[in-house]
């Protein structure tokens, strides 16, 4: 979502990430279209990259059950080293926390929480958990863009409030459930893309500055394509604004971050929960591992003003297009696989850089999905990351798959997210001290699911379940094919598209020639397949599973109770019946708004 400016902000703070702070100008002589491999870096920052590498090493391969493909890019010296681990907690810590697991209830109870991202479906579904198992909690304020309180409290009530996730509030409170929601929700107007947040000096500021224990960052632009310059705000400089924001607080005991496993770009192997540092770059680890000479290291100040650049000398009329192509290009070049992936990594650098004393949380989802549980089955708002390739397959529109079949692709429900990133902060902010740690909410490792075990679900729900076309008929499916190449996926779509609409235009015979224009009506369609394709082709040939042995230490600690009621571990889910039963049926139902009748748990 791509947010307007509010008028009105106050001043940038001393580390607002913009072009007024950025190192020396290396980029204002040099054409954009030239730029991807020309860039002019200081001494430190390349010193800098190098100290990034040599902390960074992938997990040993040994354990990891069914990974048939080579997966050391780092060289044979990396593998001999294993990652940096959080610290155990001290004697006292184990004595104070025995046979009372973490204690996430007790800590919840009371606390004062910022939340960013609140109308996403992350934000809702955190602020739903926190509310259900804990509702004397204090105060949860909001951050909502709107142009006054008036309008903000509107926001709240239509797209929050009124949103079917607290269903379980809802029949609690009966009549009185707006009163609790709204003595519990507090809509703050600002914009994470404007400096402070856009929060101006006000007592509503003062009070997040004495009140707020917890602050949760869970917003973010996630299109993958993004022009550069709205993703770098809207990624990266704005979890700087939320960091500066937080350590302002004066009774902060934790600063969350939502960001994503897939920071890792084209890294392969299995990857290890440890943070980016500034400087580094994934090329300049390939550069080191193989023996190249090294690029430049990535400076995200200098990448925030290459931005500014070329947005300020090129027409208007061209820029939207060419900040698509040139953060798409600056993304591969350091070694990512599209903007999105890119701006969260610097993101992660700069709350590794600017955070102080703050203790800090970051979780990494995988892909995230429909709820698995809580708090019901099946939930998920908008057409996220799977769900147009779902929405398309069921609609008989994708005859083949561009990916591999045996890769892993990492999917996550949105309530395990959730429940890590409770389990997380309450760990880390009970008994708080100066730190970032890294949590993966993955499944790739404990329980992996291949894309041949991702599309065979999608054929078995809709064989049994199909859809209507226009003419309420069934729509009939076919399992689908897979492909290693662009053009002959794009070759097979053409052909079955075209098959297709020559027998919904009755011509049956296979040898007869297509009517005037209806080649030219389904290149349309066909062009759509193909874009999607490419699209996630990233991700559906990525052979990479993510490390979760920080996670996996977090589930040890938590009692019982803690284990049943914020669940973290993903072992025990079957993934054909979750897609079959469970996430499919969210979809038709809660995106398409057409529920399937007696099928499924959604």
């Amino acid at each position: 979502m791509i947010f307007p400016r509010i008028h009105g902000a106050t001043a940038a703070s001393s580390h607002e990430l913009s072009p007024r702070v950025a190192s020396p100008a290396v980029y204002a002589d040099i054409p954009w279209d030239k730029s991807f491999t020309y860039l002019k870096y200081s001494n430190r920052c390349r010193k800098s990259c190098i100290k990034a590498q040599s902390n960074m090493n992938p997990i040993p391969n040994a354990s990891l059950s069914k990974q048939k493909d080579p997966i050391n890019i780092y060289g044979p010296s990396a593998m001999k080293t294993m990652p940096a681990t959080i610290t155990p907690p001290n004697d006292m810590f184990l004595e104070q926390e025995s046979g009372h697991g973490i204690g996430i209830v007790e800590f919840l109870a009371g606390k004062n929480y910022f939340v960013t991202g609140a109308t996403g479906l992350l934000a809702k579904v955190f602020i739903e958990k926190v509310l259900r198992m804990s509702p004397d909690v204090g105060k949860i304020y909001v951050l909502i863009r709107a142009k006054d309180e008036e309008t903000a409290v509107h926001r709240l009530k239509e797209e929050v409030i009124d949103c079917e996730v607290f269903q379980h509030q809802r029949r609690q409170y009966g009549d009185k459930y707006e009163e609790f929601m709204l003595g519990k929700l507090f809509p703050v107007v600002g914009d994470i893309g404007e400096p402070n947040l856009g929060i101006g000096r006000s007592e509503v500021m003062n009070r997040i500055i004495d009140e707020v224990d917890v602050f949760v960052n869970s917003a973010a632009n996630t299109v993958l394509d993004e022009r550069y310059d709205i993703s770098l705000n809207m990624n990266t400089s704005a979890t700087l604004r939320a960091l500066e924001l937080a350590k302002q607080c004066k009774k902060l005991r934790i600063f969350l971050h939502v960001s994503t496993a897939y920071v890792n770009g084209t890294r392969q192997g299995i990857l290890p929960e440890k943070h980016f540092e500034m400087g580094q770059s994934i090329t300049a680890e390939k550069s080191i591992s193989n023996g190249r000479p090294l690029p430049p290291p990535l400076n995200v100040h200098e990448e925030i003003r290459f931005a500014k650049h070329i947005v300020d000398n090129v027409p208007e009329s061209e820029a939207a297009q060419k900040m698509k192509e040139v953060g798409m290009a600056r993304a591969t070049f350091f070694g990512w696989q599209n903007t999105y992936q890119f701006t969260k990594a610097m993101a992660e650098m700069v709350v590794h850089e600017h955070r102080g004393e703050v203790p800090v949380v970051i979780v990494r989802p995988g892909v995230i999905e429909g709820t698995f549980q809580e708090p019901f089955p099946g939930w998920i708002q908008g057409n996220r990351v799977l769900e147009p390739v779902i929405i398309t397959y069921g609609k008989g529109r994708l005859p083949g798959a561009l990916a591999d079949p045996e890769v892993v692709l990492d999917i996550v429900p949105l309530d395990v997210v959730v429940n890590t990133m409770v389990a997380s902060m309450v760990k880390h902010g009970k008994y708080p001290k100066p730190g970032l740690h890294v949590y993966h909410a993955t499944s790739s490792t404990v329980n992996p699911c291949t894309m041949y075990d991702l599309f065979r679900s999608f054929y078995l729900h809709f064989a049994s379940s199909p859809m209507k076309d226009a003419k309420g008929n069934d729509v009939l499916v076919e399992e689908v094919k897979f492909f290693d190449s662009v053009d002959e996926y794009q070759a097979h779509a053409e052909k079955d598209v075209l098959q297709k609409g020559m027998i919904e235009s009755g011509i049956t015979d296979p040898k007869a020639k297509p009517v005037n224009g209806l080649e030219r009506k389904y290149k349309r369609v066909v062009e759509s397949i193909t874009h999607l394709g490419k699209l996630y082709e990233p991700y559906f040939f990525n052979k990479v599973r993510f490390d979760n042995s920080n996670t996996e230490e977090l589930i040890k600690e938590m009692s019982g109770e803690e284990r049943k009621g914020f669940r973290v571990d993903m072992k025990g889910i079957d993934w054909e019946d979750y897609f079959v039963n469970i996430h499919i049926p969210g979809v038709r139902k809660h995106v398409l708004k057409k529920p399937i009748v007696s099928h499924g748990r959604a």
